[in-house]
């Protein structure tokens, strides 16, 4: 998966967790957690699939997920 959806993935996943949470503390960091990671989706489109020198997601973390399927 490149790195561009996985990063959405973790965006959706971080705005989900918010939805549901009820603490307003929690939800806000959440919702900050998601948008960062949207963040990081748009700059990787502009990055290409170069390594980048810190990757949040490590990609053999990936690879077993979807193997695993």
């Amino acid at each position: 998966m490149k790195r561009e959806k996985e990063y959405r993935h973790s965006a959706n996943d971080g705005r989900e967790r918010a939805a549901k949470e009820q603490s307003a503390l929690f939800r806000a960091q959440w919702e900050i957690l998601g948008a960062r990671y949207t963040e990081l989706a748009a700059q990787s489109t502009k990055l290409g699939e170069i390594d980048a020198q810190y990757d949040p997601i490590p990609w053999d973390r990936t690879r077993q997920r979807h193997e695993k399927k």
